[in-house]
């Protein structure tokens, strides 16, 4: 009777542990990436790493610690961070090749709440890399900064090796098709070898964050790949912003702004819906993964007839679109998730943005408490 007892608290003490892990699974999902490699890299090198997080959640989602398992590594962001449902976040984390050397085998962890459920969870994140104390490069990356899209741009850095005689920088190279470089040798003397790199930004680089890697090889036997970070923002000519209108009462119109901004001054001729979006609705009241087979396809409601789109002609860098939504229309209640168009003036491809939000008397989310936040596709 006494080995039963002890058999059954057992396993009410892995049940307990097994629910606790299961209930921190949803903050790993946040991620893009769960593990941080760095590889090689030289002293003074500027060297970080950028995690995406990605809320899949109804529930706004709080960033509420940010720590590491050994000063070599460091987080550049601050808490608290709010990342709204849908919305996105970028964590960078630093690697100290000033004050460090050496192996590093490590941990970073991020403290993730939703208060109104009361939960949390911890994401811990393996870090590696190996610093080179014989190894330098001046300026620490080949950082680019802001950059008209369409444009070319350049950067110069500087290798220094105080390592063998015979040690030689083969090449320097990108996987990115938007990256040339050129290598040159600069000196060799009192056993320093100088290498100067310089790296080409093409104009057809893409809008947005853009994050490659520069590998140096070198003559060396074993670790002969050292990377740095390549980072440049591509500015586009036109940034335009989505509308979300958040929870709608029917019976109540609301009004949101949409700005389009433009480098040059532009002129807005035409906007034009595109299309009805849809949503994947789950089955059970599991997270729900892009692809997932408990989930179902399910039309959102369509608010066209009742959005009235409102935007000025005139000839400028910033251009207002109104969008008023009157829900007293016969448009029942639940998601929308509409896609419009805009014509401009002498471009001869439209910019879009999206309009989503949720008319109230939708049942599709209760307030049930889960295991984990509310799927985003179960609004």
């Amino acid at each position: 009777m006494i080995r039963q007892i002890h058999v059954t608290a057992a396993l009410l003490v892995c049940g307990m542990f097994a629910g606790s892990a299961s209930a921190q699974e949803w903050g790993n999902k946040m991620f893009d990436k769960l593990e941080i490699n760095f590889g090689n890299v030289a002293r003074m090198a500027e060297t970080t790493f950028k995690l995406k997080v990605t809320n899949p959640y109804v529930e706004t989602i709080h960033v509420t610690n940010l720590s590491t398992s050994c000063g070599c590594i460091s987080w550049l962001d601050q808490t608290p961070i709010a990342i709204p449902s849908r919305g996105e976040h970028e964590l960078t984390i630093r690697l100290d090749t000033v004050r460090h050397v050496g192996e590093k085998h490590v941990r970073a962890f991020v403290t993730l709440s939703e208060p109104t459920k009361g939960l949390t969870s911890m994401v811990q994140i393996p870090v590696n890399g190996r610093i080179r104390d014989d190894f330098e490069v001046r300026p620490g990356s080949v950082t680019f900064g802001n950059v008209d899209q369409g444009q070319s741009t350049s950067k110069t850095i500087t290798v220094n090796s105080t390592g063998a005689s015979s040690w030689k920088l083969l090449s320097a190279k990108s996987d990115s098709v938007y990256v040339n470089t050129r290598l040159a040798p600069r000196s060799r003397s009192d056993g320093t070898m100088q290498y100067d790199i310089t790296v080409d930004l093409l104009p057809d680089a893409p809008a947005g964050l853009f994050r490659e890697r520069l590998v140096l090889t070198t003559n060396e036997a074993g670790n002969s790949t050292i990377t740095l970070p390549i980072d440049a923002k591509i500015e586009p000519d036109i940034v335009v912003t989505d509308a979300h209108f958040g929870a709608v009462t029917q019976g109540k119109t609301k009004t949101v702004t949409v700005l389009i901004r433009s480098k040059k001054p532009t002129q807005l001729e035409k906007i034009s819906h595109v299309i009805q979006q849809t949503a994947a609705k789950p089955n059970t009241s599991g997270l729900i993964q892009t692809g997932a087979t408990d989930a179902v396809t399910v039309p959102t409601i369509d608010v066209e007839n009742a959005m009235k789109v409102d935007f000025d002609h005139s000839n400028g860098t910033i251009h207002k679109v109104t969008l008023t939504l009157d829900p007293s229309k016969d448009v029942g209640s639940g998601l929308f998730d509409e896609l419009y168009s805009v014509n401009i003036a002498g471009r001869s491809e439209p910019v879009s943005f999206h309009v989503n939000g949720r008319i109230a008397g939708d049942q599709g989310s209760s307030g049930n408490v889960s295991a984990a936040p509310t799927p985003e596709s179960d609004r």
